[in-house]
């Protein structure tokens, strides 16, 4: 079980009240792949389909949803970026998308000993995905264990 303090439960609150308000906004074809606070800044990882995530249509983002986290009572800096080669995989809808890719994954409750995991995507179903593990083994992991995951890309290949 996680223990969580106050102002933890009250900032992730926050954090899922002002992820919403973007979401609602992005323009038709982009996803949110991820919000958090980091640094002082609300960043934003944003992916679309009908082009590339560059400076200009980050900046357009930024302009969108800048107004409406104001009126949610959010006025620090907002940063908006692609999330870039090593994506991070935060839905079960990434990991059925991503079947074939290597990932890199960190669980909650270590599995027979272990956190952290990195392998190809086999499958992903409902409630799990099956990684293939460089040694050849194969792991089922629950969405619902995962605390961080992405894909790990190799550009020289």
């Amino acid at each position: 079980m996680l223990f969580l303090s106050f102002g933890k439960v009250r900032e992730t609150a926050r954090l899922e009240r002002l992820a919403g308000v973007v979401e609602g906004l992005l323009p038709e074809g982009t996803e949110l792949v991820e919000a958090r606070f980091s640094g002082g800044l609300f960043s934003l990882l944003v992916d679309r389909e009908d082009g590339p995530v560059d400076h200009e249509f980050c900046s357009r983002v930024a302009s969108l949803v800048a107004p409406a986290l104001d009126e949610e009572g959010y006025d620090g800096p907002v940063e908006v970026s692609s999330p870039g080669i090593e994506r991070p995989l935060t839905k079960p809808e990434h990991f059925r998308r991503f079947v074939g890719h290597e990932a890199k994954v960190r669980i909650g409750e270590p599995l027979e000993g272990r956190r952290n995991f990195t392998g190809i995507i086999e499958h992903a179903g409902e409630e799990a995905f099956v990684l293939k593990l460089s040694e050849g083994a194969e792991v089922e992991l629950p969405f619902g264990s995962v605390t961080r995951a992405n894909l790990k890309e190799d550009i020289y290949r």
